[in-house]
């Protein structure tokens, strides 16, 4: 059978413990606009997607990933594709549709434990996006993921879905789905869960503008200011609340379907203007 295509990561959940903080956090902080929640639940913008993040109270490690797909006709096949690999399925409920703001989902997970959700008609929004504060933030880029299982979460992206790998430094593997160079990254890792999400802004301006922002509130800068090697893009890579990493991205490449190339797993090859990450075990290397 062929792969069901998939269109674009639309949306992540993320557990914490505290979530009003969190919710600050990601307004006052990171610039994104809150558009409410449901029953202990709070959602922000960041482009013209109803939602892109979602806090939910209760375990920094109760995470899913929101993956919509292409045709809402391939339901079933994809349905059938996660039973035949043996993942656990299950179709959401309608109070689970109505949290996740899109008309029907599929609830699995990866070989990591990584919950996915398989979505179809996720919600757009009627009004023009309005950042809490002038970061500049003008989409969602994508999130990179921790796998404790990549050959099997390899499988999943791939041969399940239309994922592509893009490029890979050591064994941080980046995975396209439309023209740019990758909308995920999948981490070897020592856990599950979300590494990092990552958002567009405008410019590079942007990005310095956002280091100087977090120095001044003493948010901690985990990397970067920074290009990366792979991609292209300039990063800046800050710690929040229950140790999520959140990144503003600018210029990735756009790559088209080229094959795919391999860098050596060292500092260079993860940023090529040098900046290096000590706190993030996914991200540091012995080499130089």
């Amino acid at each position: 059978m062929k792969n069901i295509s998939i269109a674009q990561v639309c949306y992540v959940r993320l557990g914490t413990s505290k979530l009003e903080e969190s919710a600050r956090f990601a307004s006052e902080i990171i610039g994104l606009e809150r558009v409410g929640g449901i029953d202990g639940e709070a959602a922000f913008r960041s482009d013209n997607m109803y939602h892109r993040i979602c806090l939910t109270g209760g375990a920094p490690e109760d995470q899913s990933i929101g993956v919509e797909l292409s045709n809402e006709s391939d339901f079933d096949a994809a349905k059938e594709a996660l039973a035949a690999a043996d993942l656990p399925i299950r179709e959401a409920d309608s109070d689970e549709c109505k949290r996740r703001h899109v008309r029907r989902a599929l609830i699995t997970r990866d070989a990591s434990g990584n919950e996915i959700d398989l979505v179809v008609r996720p919600a757009q929004s009627g009004r023009r996006y309005f950042p809490s504060r002038d970061a500049g933030i003008t989409g969602f880029q994508g999130v990179g993921v921790r796998t404790t299982s990549l050959a099997k979460d390899l499988q999943f992206w791939t041969e399940i879905l239309n994922a592509r790998v893009c490029d890979r430094v050591g064994d941080i593997t980046y995975l396209q789905i439309d023209d740019r160079h990758h909308r995920l990254a999948l981490y070897p890792s020592k856990r599950k869960g979300i590494l990092e999400v990552s958002l567009d802004v405008e410019s590079f301006d942007c990005v310095m503008q956002g280091n100087y922002f977090m120095k001044d509130r003493q948010v901690k800068v985990l990397q970067g200011p920074g290009r990366e090697t792979v991609s292209g893009q300039t990063f800046l890579r800050f710690q929040g609340p229950d140790g999520m990493m959140f990144s503003y991205v600018h210029g990735m490449e756009a790559t088209g379907s080229r094959r795919p190339r391999q860098f050596n797993l060292g500092n260079e090859s993860l940023c090529s203007w040098g900046s290096h990450c000590a706190d993030v075990p996914e991200l540091r290397v012995s080499t130089i």
